[in-house]
């Protein structure tokens, strides 16, 4: 059975990806941003969402 985590670093993984990748293919934007779009949706932000469910889960 998948944990919940998993499924909320999967999800922000692929949504990370298809940013990136759609961001270097539909718009001009420096790869610098979009590098940074990659580490904070693919990493930064599952974390965030997975740290205040757990809290939630805590009360």
């Amino acid at each position: 059975m998948v944990s919940r985590e998993n499924n909320v670093v999967t999800g922000f993984v692929l949504l990370a990806l298809v940013l990136t990748y759609g961001g270097f293919w539909l718009t001009d934007f420096p790869s610098e941003l979009l590098m940074g779009v990659l580490i904070f949706v693919g990493v930064l932000a599952p974390m965030v969402v997975n740290n205040h469910l757990d809290s939630r889960e805590a009360a």
